[in-house]
């Protein structure tokens, strides 16, 4: 079995759940912690921003100010998300651990792979669509992003629970060319989600056993024995400074 830390957090904003991944994967760089598997929600919608992009090409940053929507880049590269109504995990392992293929697009494939099997357990045809992403009928319902650094693997992704369309649209800028390319018109059209899949209502009951689903279909997937715990001293300390850094305007903006 592989002992692994299985953290599951209340909704938390965009600059604290940034910076507890960032610490996490510090953390397990310095061999100050275990291999870990963490998964989370946001307390209010938030954009986040690919560690390469631009804010202004992806971006309508008027609207998020005046909706107080947070833009915060993330180390992870990636495309542009905004955040609401959403679970996102984060999974987190030495590069040489054996536990997920060294090629890029193997490793997504193999750490998406539990989340497509708990999606199809509720009767959704999910689906692997290289680089990373997860969709059904077509219309992506999960993306995902990877930094490697440190020597340390850490992968986050979002899977969308519900969604506002009118949200989306508002606070994003379209890439009509990627959409074209796809055979869609506009973004909403684009992404999917569980509510919409299913007609569920996702109230906490949902949400609480499909956490449960997610848990239990990773420690099949890599053979994992988890012990619950928080972030240790050291990664608390981290965190602390980075959700300052997730904050600053010279980071979320810089060119």
């Amino acid at each position: 079995m592989n002992r692994f830390r299985l953290i599951i957090d209340p909704p938390l904003n965009s600059r604290i759940n940034m910076a507890k991944d960032h610490a996490i994967l510090h953390g397990l760089s310095m061999k100050n912690s275990l291999p870990t598997l963490r998964i989370y929600r946001w307390e209010k919608a938030s954009v986040t921003l690919g560690y390469f992009q631009q804010v202004e090409e992806y971006v309508n940053t008027r609207y998020c100010r005046k909706n107080g929507i947070s833009i915060t880049r993330r180390e992870t590269g990636g495309g542009t998300v905004i955040h609401h109504k959403e679970l996102t995990y984060s999974f987190t392992v030495p590069v040489n651990s054996g536990l997920v293929p060294e090629s890029m697009e193997d490793s997504f494939k193999a750490i998406i792979s539990p989340i497509i099997n708990s999606l199809r357990l509720i009767y959704l045809d999910a689906e692997f669509r290289p680089v990373n992403d997860i969709i059904i009928r077509n219309r992506k319902i999960s993306g995902s992003a990877q930094v490697r650094k440190k020597g340390v693997l850490q992968q986050h992704g979002t899977l969308i629970m519900d969604m506002d369309n009118d949200l989306i649209s508002s606070a994003l800028i379209q890439d009509e060319d990627k959409l074209r390319k796809r055979g869609f018109t506009s973004a909403e059209d684009s992404v999917t989600s569980i509510r919409s899949e299913t007609g569920e209502d996702i109230n906490e009951k949902f949400i609480e056993d499909f956490t449960l689903s997610l848990v239990s279909d990773f420690s099949k997937s890599f053979n994992i024995e988890y012990c619950s715990d928080g972030l240790t001293d050291t990664e608390c300390i981290i965190m602390e400074t980075y959700s300052r850094k997730f904050a600053s305007d010279e980071w979320n903006f810089r060119k």
